[in-house]
């Protein structure tokens, strides 16, 4: 009784970290107004859903649970090797790099929400995930609108073509989520037994969301496609319609392929989407795919793509726009994850993916009608999964992945004949309001809650002290404040061009040498120093070679 008290207290959670996360920027108080108030307030969220999670022990034992559990502790174990065989500093290979912030403690906290998603999973919970998908959707959708417009409350620092990005400060991914958002809606829409105001309603969401898309970035129609074509698939096999959905099925598979070979600039579509953003992007996956196979067991450390990728182009690819043409991801989140942890960690995220998959497969099996909540979860993964292939894991939209991929697999395993929750629940639902958690509860709780603010305050606390140092104005300030604890390597380089840029070359270099002893492996810090007037030839000389080691096949480079 206990337990079911506390797993709706963890359903809670869920919802509230998902619409936390994406809607968070601090830009008054952080150079980062984005990504790092994500990823602080994912740690936070996630570890009180841990200790909620891992005190049911109903959760722990039950057979049905035991392959997800054994993946998630083999994902969790094989990050840990990785950080301990990494030998970068121990504040970017756990918090990640900046503007990322995609490191150890970001997947071990996606990982976390996976398994409250899972464990939280039911009918109610699943139609308020939906409609909280939806609404904080509409919420960017118009917030969207409004910066297309020129109205903002804050001129964030933007360098892409388009000034929509919602809260994700990139247009690519405001158009994403729009692009799930479109995708979810539309399915509601058009396959729901609502009232008509309420279908209405979800199907101009879907417009307007479609509408961003179109003002922000293309990204998001082939994720809203993907996303709705598998809703309609579902309902055309739940509704019999057997050759028409095996049909829209191959239909499906090889528009995916012909993409995907587009993008590699091969077969039919190449001369249409191969532009130089996609060719860059061809670029990454190959250097990612290297670092995978050079690096096969710990890969490169979380959030290295950027330091090996220099190292890991060829010298055909380092031939074209060698200086300009690279970057800190692979834009492509599988093989993200590959080159960061190696291939054992790639296979254990695949093993997720597959593991939702299956329980997608075994639910249309299963099933008899159609459940258009079903569908709608359906359409929002696969619309996630289909942008996870060519982007960048960005928080604010990561949390929606893999909440979505542990509310599949616990919506079939909840939902089993066999499952104690479908025997019980009728019984125990009158008695929800009146239950209190348990003790185990309490306690495991408030350890992870302590656990996750221990680890999530000191890099924001951090990053407000160094905005109020910029502040200032005064170098005696400034300067200082490029060692605040826990280290950032951007606060370095954005110390040392301060200083450069008034004058303060010595001291530069002062800032650029110790960063280089903390990052030898960082291309920016050698490059900048040397280009420093005040460097001594010998220094010159060390920062060319440094540069050279890192970037091989660059033919500028000598």
């Amino acid at each position: 009784m206990k337990e079911a008290a506390a797993n709706r207290y963890l359903g809670m959670y869920v919802l509230i970290a998902v619409t936390a996360i994406t809607l968070l920027v601090t830009p008054f108080n952080s150079v980062d107004p984005v990504n790092l108030p994500k990823l602080c307030s994912l740690i936070f969220l996630s570890f009180i859903s841990a200790g909620l999670a891992f005190s049911q022990r109903d959760f722990l034992r039950n057979n049905n649970y035991r392959a997800v559990l054994i993946i998630a502790a083999l994902f969790i174990l094989q990050l840990t090797l990785v950080l301990l065989v990494d030998s970068r500093n121990f504040a970017i290979k756990f918090y990640g790099i900046p503007s990322r912030n995609t490191g150890f403690i970001a997947y071990l906290s996606l990982v976390f929400l996976l398994l409250a998603s899972l464990r939280s999973a039911s009918n109610l919970l699943i139609r308020r995930y939906l409609g909280a998908l939806i609404t904080v959707g509409l919420i960017l959708g118009i917030y969207g609108i409004l910066q297309s417009k020129g109205y903002d409350f804050y001129e964030f620092d933007n360098s892409y073509g388009s000034n929509v990005f919602g809260s994700f400060g990139n247009p690519n991914f405001q158009s994403a989520f729009m692009g799930i958002t479109a995708a979810t809606s539309l399915t509601l829409a058009i396959f729901g037994s609502f009232k008509i105001v309420t279908k209405v309603t979800f199907g101009l969401i879907s417009v307007l969301a479609i509408y961003v898309v179109s003002i922000s970035s293309q990204q998001g129609f082939l994720n809203f496609s993907a996303g709705f074509a598998a809703g309609f698939i579902i309902f055309l096999f739940k509704k019999n319609h057997l050759v028409l959905g095996w049909t829209f099925i191959g239909i499906f598979i090889s528009s995916v392929v012909t993409i995907l070979l587009g993008i590699l600039n091969q077969g039919p579509l190449a001369e249409v989407i191969y532009k130089s953003s996609l060719q860059a992007r061809g670029f990454y996956w190959r250097g990612a795919i290297n670092m995978i196979l050079n690096h096969p067991f710990f890969g490169v450390g979380m959030d290295g793509f950027g330091d090996w990728y220099r190292r890991s182009r060829t010298a055909a690819i380092a031939s074209v726009n060698a200086s300009t043409i690279v970057a800190d991801t692979a834009h492509s989140i599988p093989l993200d994850i590959g080159a960061s942890g190696g291939l054992p960690l790639l296979l254990l995220y695949l093993a997720f993916v597959g593991l939702a998959l299956s329980s997608i497969l075994r639910v249309i099996k299963r099933k008899s009608e159609f459940d258009v909540l079903f569908a709608a979860l359906v359409s929002a993964w696969v619309a996630y999964q289909a942008q996870s292939l060519i982007s960048i894991n960005q928080l604010g939209i990561g949390v929606w992945g893999w909440t979505l991929t542990g509310f599949l697999i616990g919506y079939e395993i909840n939902f089993r004949e066999s499952s104690q929750f479908q025997i019980q629940k009728n019984s125990r639902k009158s008695h929800l309001a009146v239950q209190k958690i348990s003790a185990l509860a309490v306690v495991l709780t408030f350890v992870f809650t302590g656990a996750g603010i221990a680890i999530a305050f000191p890099p924001y606390i951090a990053a407000n002290k160094f905005y109020k140092a910029l502040q200032s104005g005064d170098a005696d300030v400034i300067q200082p404040s490029a060692y605040l604890q826990p280290l950032d390597r951007s606060r370095f380089l954005y110390v040392a061009s301060i200083l450069s840029q008034n004058k303060l070359d010595e001291r530069s270099i002062d800032v650029l040498r110790d960063a280089s002893r903390i990052y030898p492996d960082t291309f920016e810090i050698w490059q900048r120093w040397s280009i420093n007037p005040a460097a001594a030839p010998a220094d010159i000389g060390h920062a060319e070679a440094e540069l050279k080691r890192l970037d091989p096949y660059n033919p500028d480079l000598k």
